[in-house]
């Protein structure tokens, strides 16, 4: 069976501003009530609260900061809540209104690490920033997530391990993003190349690779990544041998651009294997989806059908783990649990496609097995469409 996102769910776009929930009709947001007491405003990689709701805590924490011009945790929440507020919106002005809260930030708490960090981060892109940053406060998880992009992009390897380490052994990331990302990887043939889309399928899998020695033999290709900056892509692909023409890539579509970008890595050396994660966005895959199939926690690209559900059932049965899909420890209450629950409905199609493969054999208790698992996920989101469309399978 070629592509079909039955599943369709939101995935941070990597070193990028914003989201685009009108490309996922499935985005769930967080359901939480608009109370009248600041709340801690998380970034996007961990967990999305509505427009009105980040309004209102951009709101609370201003009047912090009017008491209070020194509160270095005011002025962070107000900024992130002000930045997530207008995902959507005019991008000149709210640059503008961003920058100016740095600047406020600068006159206030200068000698704090925030200044140079959100100076970094807001789009400054110059090392110096981060490095203060990290000088007035090096445990501080968030200034890992940066090194560890500007080490990748800037193929600082050793620096890149040393980051993911930290950010790993930080715990900063729910455990459950691991086991996601293992068993994306684990989907991959050997010497893989596997395209991927934001913050929550690059950085775990990065940490595997880099902190816990796992698959180092997959090169990971942030799609949006590569398509803006072409530097980045010829230093990755000659990582790996590669030598294409760059130039004939397509540098104003991102899905004609990801055609010829693989088409000319397959054309030139057929033996690598070329895989999808599967949040990747339907957009960007548009012009191949008749060349992917779902294999496991991922899309194999192939340019002649292949026996999907064989390899599904042996990625399923002997390389993927699934005991947290039940079972996850520690999580029940995680801030990212909402978002992590999103996540695992990518594993619903491969559920799906094995069980339904399973009732057309007669294999009836395998097929149980494997549609309840697809419940199990679908009913945690409260899906009700997935829930109906899952109960009809062997019918």
């Amino acid at each position: 069976m070629n592509k079909n996102h039955l599943i369709s769910l939101v995935s941070m776009l990597f070193f990028t501003a914003s989201v685009h929930p009108q490309q996922d009709p499935s985005l769930v947001l967080k359901d939480s009530s608009i109370v009248q007491t600041t709340q801690q405003v998380y970034r996007y990689c961990y967990v999305i609260e509505s427009k009105d709701w980040y309004e209102h805590q951009e709101n609370l924490w201003k009047s912090e900061i009017l008491k209070n011009p020194q509160n270095e945790e005011a002025w962070r929440n107000y900024y992130f809540a002000a930045r997530y507020a207008r995902m959507g919106t005019d991008e000149t002005d709210r640059t503008k209104l961003l920058r100016s809260i740095v600047d406020e930030i600068g006159e206030h708490i200068d000698d704090s690490y925030l200044y140079p960090y959100l100076q970094y981060y807001n789009g400054d892109r110059e090392i110096k920033y981060l490095e203060k940053a990290y000088q007035l406060k090096p445990d501080c998880a968030d200034l890992y997530w940066e090194f560890i992009q500007y080490s990748e992009l800037n193929g600082l390897n050793t620096q890149k391990k040393k980051f993911c380490e930290k950010l790993y052994a930080s715990k900063d990331i729910i455990s459950g993003l691991y086991d996601y990302n293992f068993n994306m990887l684990n989907s991959t043939e050997t010497n893989s190349i596997l395209f991927t889309n934001g913050d929550n399928d690059n950085y775990p899998a990065w940490i595997l690779q880099e902190a816990k020695g796992i698959r180092q033999d997959v090169t990971i290709l942030n799609a949006h990544t590569v398509f803006v900056l072409r530097d980045y892509l010829k230093m990755k692909l000659g990582e790996r041998g590669i030598e294409i023409d760059l130039d004939i890539l397509n540098k104003e579509d991102i899905s004609i651009f990801l055609k010829q970008l693989i088409s000319s890595i397959k054309n030139k050396y057929p033996e690598i294997p070329i895989h999808i994660a599967p949040t990747v966005y339907e957009e960007y895959t548009k012009e191949i989806q008749d060349k992917l199939f779902i294999t496991g926690l991922d899309y194999t690209y192939s340019d002649e059908p292949i026996d999907n559900i064989e390899l599904i059932k042996k990625n399923l049965e002997h390389n993927l783990r699934l005991d947290y899909l039940e079972y996850n420890w520690y999580n029940e209450d995680h801030i990212s649990k909402i978002l992590m629950d999103q996540y695992n409905l990518n594993y619903i199609l491969s559920f799906m496609e094995l069980a339904k493969t399973c009732y057309l054999r007669d294999e009836f208790e395998s097929a149980k097995y494997w549609q309840d698992k697809a419940l199990l996920l679908a009913e945690r989101t409260d899906d009700k469409d997935l829930i109906r469309k899952i109960e009809e399978l062997g019918r």
